[in-house]
C-alpha cells in the first residue's frame, strides 16, 4: 500500500533524518551504508594572537579565525572542534598538527602562509613535500596550500590569516571538499544575477574580487529580480561586515569598476543552522 518491491525509496547522497531514517526502518533495513560526518580539526598560528576574554596588549588581536572555521564546517554538517591557535614556533606547529590528526580526517590551518618573516606553518609543511603552497589571483585570500599529512595522508588546507580572506577561501575552496567528503557533489556555492545599488569604484586588475553583500530579492520579474549592496569596508581583516552578509558579489579579473545598476554574479553564503 505504501512502496512496491524494488522501488527506490532513498537516493544516494540523501541525507538521513526524521523521515529517512523511518522510511529505512519501515523496509526493515537494519543497516544502511553511510559517509560519516567529516571530523574537522581547526589550527590558528601566530604569536599575537589572545584568547578573546583576555586582555590585550601592544601588537596583538584577539583570535577569531578558529571560532569561524569550526562555525562554518558545522554548518556544512561535519563533526568539528576547534584546537585554538599557536604561536610561531614551528616545533610546536608541526606538534599541534600530527596531533590532530588523532581524531581529525581533515585539518584547517589559518596563517602563516604567506611571504611574510614568520609564515611558520609554509615553512614546517614545505619540506613534507606532500604540501604545496602557490597564490591564487583572488582578492580577499590570495595564498593558499592544500596537501596531506601524517601517515593516513589526511587532507590538510592551510588558509589565510586575515579572516575574511579565511572565510572567502573556506567557502570557496574548502566547502566542496567537505561535500565531497560527505558524499556529496562538490557543487560551488549557488549564484544568481543582481543589479547593483552602489557602484564598486576599484577593483584589482588580475584579481578575481569577491565583495561581501546584502542580497535581496526586489520582487521583479525577469532575470535581475535582485539587488545586491556591496558593504563599505571591505578590507580582508574587516570583519564588521560579515554579520550581516548573506552573499559575495564577484567581479571578474579584467574588470576594475563597476557603475550603479550593473548586472553582475552573486554567489549566496550558506544560512546558519
Amino acid at each position: 500500500e505504501d512502496v512496491e518491491k524494488g522501488t527506490t525509496v532513498l537516493q544516494r547522497g540523501a541525507r538521513l533524518g526524521a523521515g529517512e531514517l523511518a522510511v529505512l526502518a519501515a523496509v526493515g533495513r537494519g543497516s544502511v551504508a553511510v559517509h560519516p560526518r567529516p571530523r574537522v580539526a581547526v589550527l590558528s598560528t601566530g604569536a599575537e594572537l589572545v584568547e578573546p576574554g583576555s586582555p590585550i596588549g601592544p601588537g596583538q588581536i584577539w583570535e577569531s579565525n578558529s571560532y569561524m572555521l569550526t562555525a562554518a564546517a558545522l554548518d556544512e554538517g561535519c563533526s568539528a572542534f576547534r584546537r585554538g591557535f599557536v604561536g610561531d614556533d614551528p616545533a610546536t606547529v608541526m606538534e599541534t598538527i600530527e596531533d590532530s590528526l588523532l581524531q581529525a580526517d581533515i585539518v584547517l590551518t589559518t596563517g602563516g602562509v604567506s611571504m611574510g618573516a614568520y609564515d611558520v606553518v609554509k615553512e614546517v609543511l614545505s619540506h613534507l613535500g606532500t604540501v604545496h603552497f602557490d597564490k591564487v589571483a583572488m582578492q580577499p585570500g590570495m595564498p593558499q596550500g592544500a596537501g596531506t599529512v601524517g601517515e593516513s595522508a589526511a587532507p590538510i588546507l592551510t588558509l589565510p590569516g586575515n579572516p575574511v580572506s579565511s572565510y572567502v577561501s573556506f567557502q570557496l575552496f574548502v566547502r566542496p571538499v567537505l561535500r565531497r567528503m560527505r558524499g556529496l557533489p562538490p557543487d560551488p556555492l549557488p549564484s544568481v544575477h543582481a543589479r547593483l545599488t552602489a557602484p564598486v569604484p576599484h577593483s584589482p586588475e588580475g584579481r578575481r574580487s569577491y565583495l561581501r553583500a546584502v542580497l535581496e530579492y526586489d520582487g521583479s520579474e525577469g532575470p535581475t529580480a535582485y539587488t545586491a549592496r556591496t558593504a563599505m569596508r571591505q578590507g580582508s581583516h574587516q570583519l564588521s561586515a560579515l554579520a550581516e552578509a548573506n552573499a559575495l558579489v564577484v567581479v571578474p579579473e579584467a574588470v576594475t569598476e563597476l557603475a550603479e545598476g550593473s548586472v553582475v554574479e552573486v554567489m549566496q553564503l550558506p544560512a546558519a543552522t
